[in-house]
């Protein structure tokens, strides 16, 4: 009597679009949200960039890298916002039109576009973004273009802006990603 060969397990089917989303929003779900850096405190500065008619900052603590525009899957049955996931290096990672989910209006993509990629813990996450300016330090900014007040923010920006800035007659807003990884309406993409 021979011995049968031994049988290998049968590969895993590939994921659907979707389910690669699901896991991705699991992800998120697990881990530690992100502290806000206070902008009195030494970092290593400050990326600059346009959303729609406003001026970002995010901590280039947070920012993995910026890339082109990367080719995207689409996802069906989610919300206008998140235009899909893309491939980066072998890495999927969901890519988001910052401007359509914060203010609700889409970010025209042109082949200029890019995408800046936040890290949050192990995790990357595109956002599609109307233009990169570069690189602020916040030296840039003394006490006196601080504000006191976001009246003058537009509504969906406020809550996660930590600090809003005016110099020269434009206001340059310190925005907060961990409150955006965080936020459920960005969690919940699904229609």
């Amino acid at each position: 009597m021979a011995d049968a060969a031994p049988s290998t397990p049968a590969a895993p089917p590939p994921l659907h679009p979707f389910d690669i989303l699901l896991q991705l929003d699991q992800r998120v779900r697990q881990r530690v949200p992100v502290t806000a850096v206070s902008a009195q405190s030494e970092i290593r500065g400050r990326l600059a960039l346009r959303l729609g008619s406003w001026n970002l900052l995010f901590s280039m603590d947070d920012v993995a890298e910026i890339v082109p525009m990367p080719r995207i899957t689409r996802v069906p049955g989610v919300k206008r916002w998140l235009l899909g996931i893309a491939n980066l290096r072998g890495k999927v990672i969901s890519i988001s039109d910052l401007r359509d989910f914060l203010i609700g209006r889409p970010t025209p993509q042109l082949p200029s576009s890019q995408a800046v990629v936040i890290r949050s813990g192990q995790w990357d996450y595109g956002l599609l973004v109307d233009e990169v300016i570069g690189m602020r330090g916040m030296r840039h900014f003394g006490p006196q273009h601080r504000q006191t007040t976001l009246d003058e923010v537009e509504a969906g920006l406020r809550p996660y802006v930590t600090e809003a800035l005016l110099n020269d007659g434009q206001y340059w807003l310190a925005f907060d990603t961990g409150k955006l990884l965080a936020e459920p309406r960005f969690l919940h993409a699904s229609q």
